[in-house]
């Protein structure tokens, strides 16, 4: 089939398809761009495993998520082990390569990445270690890794995005408008908080138009509790995830992530 990104599954996408679904505002060069790198490094678009987002005229971006580069790493067969850690402003990823003796060591500053919109302001050190490891993996494989595209938090025009963000089918179709903020999610049913985590602070019946409602705070203690962790495990992952211990401070634009991250198995 001519004009088409032949996958794994052995099915091909064809163009038009993809101006139809995926990249609707496209120009017909972007769309070569985007259908080229997609064949070019085997990635689908329907698998969410590279991005079309585009601005009302403004140029295009294409983009993927971090775990890409991970993945395309693991098979190349020669990495042999990583580990990214935050110390102070920086982002530091080192990685290990078979062949070589000496780790491949590199750093990210946040003032250089971090925009303050929303995400970023709800979990700066995960965005932060997402662009080192996209970096460091483009350094230490460069031949294999060389031409990828970036991440939408490594594009000033697109680092009001997370990677996590772009999964999502209402941005990847129409990227023209984009709002700063989730739309409210509808209410879900009220599940008594166990335990004692927010136990000093009450839940505010009016919250931030940017941070989640009472409601949605209950339903991340349950999904937590219900995977087996303690008051102080979820203490603990929102501290990591957020900087703050309270999920009063939880943001949005990253609730279901956190719903999803915390509710698996400790």
């Amino acid at each position: 089939m001519e004009n088409a990104v032949a996958v794994k599954e052995n099915r091909e996408i064809a163009i038009a398809d993809v101006k139809k679904y995926i990249a609707p505002n496209a120009t017909d060069k972007e769309l070569f761009m985007f259908m080229g790198i997609a064949k070019s490094f085997g990635l689908n678009p329907l698998k969410r495993e590279i991005h079309f987002v585009k601005y009302g005229n403004a140029a295009a971006s294409i983009i993927v998520g971090y775990e890409i580069y991970l993945k395309r790493a693991e098979r190349t067969g020669k990495l042999d082990g990583w580990k990214c850690w935050i110390e102070g402003d920086k982002a530091v990823i080192e990685i290990k390569r078979k062949d070589q003796s000496i780790p491949i060591k590199w750093e990210v500053d946040r003032k250089e990445f971090d925009k303050q919109q929303s995400t970023w302001k709800a979990m700066p050190n995960f965005m932060l270690k997402k662009v080192a490891i996209a970096q460091g993996f483009r350094l230490a494989f460069p031949d294999e890794l060389g031409g990828l595209p970036y991440l939408a938090e490594e594009l000033p025009q697109t680092a009001k995005l997370s990677s996590e963000e772009l999964a999502k089918d209402e941005i990847i179709v129409d990227a023209q408008v984009i709002p700063e903020e989730e739309p409210p999610m509808p209410p879900v049913e009220e599940v008594p908080p166990q335990g004692n985590v927010d136990s000093q602070e009450p839940l505010p019946d009016t919250p931030s138009p940017t941070l989640i409602t009472a409601n949605q705070r209950k339903r991340f203690y349950a999904i937590a509790t219900g995977s087996g962790k303690s008051d102080d495990d979820i203490k603990a992952f929102l501290k990591a995830n957020i900087g703050s211990e309270s999920t009063g401070d939880i943001q949005k634009g990253v609730y279901e992530f956190l719903c999803t991250e915390v509710g698996k198995a400790a």
